[in-house]
């Protein structure tokens, strides 16, 4: 019983273990891989990574319980989607060997990666423009117009000018009692024609 424990032991000590990155864990549906590609996926990787490049897709199907047929297509489909890529190397003596390559698929979910951090910055920029629009409104003491709003937006996206600046400009009118758009907009003007961009710069000319 013991011998057969410890040979068992050795051969699962021996197999090695396939590791997987979580994000494509986590991830493999949001980049166009069904589970059944995944599955194919950790298969051909359990080959690659102990050195076999090309491994045997009849084994490949044997041990996923199907045909080399289904493996094969949905191979095909994986390359298709450019989830991977079937590379043909030549060596120093002139032979050529099949493999398979899956750089294609991390840069997939560096796209995705992009895409989500771009997703956050356009939601907090909303978030942002709504938080300006709605400080306006109470120290105006009333809705702004869709032109005004527009205004607004334009200081934001052609202008580049930060919120933070922006609400300085509003404190600037609110204090000279000049609730209207037009002031606020002689304000940041003139600040950049200074080459004020920062509210510690504002700060800086306010001791002088």
């Amino acid at each position: 019983m013991e011998e057969r424990e410890a040979s068992f032991m050795n051969r699962f000590v021996g197999a090695g273990q396939t590791v997987i990155n979580n994000l494509i864990l986590h991830h493999y549906r949001q980049i166009g891989m069904t589970t059944a590609q995944l599955m194919v996926y950790l298969q051909l990787k359990s080959y690659i990574d102990r050195g076999i490049p090309s491994p045997d897709i009849n084994v490949i199907a044997q041990n996923l319980g199907t045909q080399a047929t289904q493996v094969y297509e949905l191979m095909h489909q994986m390359i298709e989607q450019k989830l991977m890529t079937h590379k043909t190397q030549v060596d120093e003596a002139g032979k050529q060997s099949d493999y398979y390559d899956f750089s294609i698929l991390l840069e997939k979910l560096a796209q995705l990666d992009q895409q989500k951090e771009t997703k956050v910055e356009e939601v907090k920029q909303d978030n942002q423009r709504s938080d300006v629009f709605d400080k306006i409104e109470v120290e105006f003491g009333r809705p702004l117009s869709p032109i005004e709003m527009e205004t607004v937006s334009k200081w934001i996206d052609e202008d580049h000018y930060s919120v933070d600046l922006i609400l300085i400009a509003l404190q600037e009118a609110v204090l000279n009692q000049v609730w209207n758009l037009k002031y606020m907009d002689r304000i940041l003007r003139s600040w950049e024609k200074q080459h004020i961009t920062t509210t510690q710069q504002i700060d800086q000319q306010r001791k002088k």
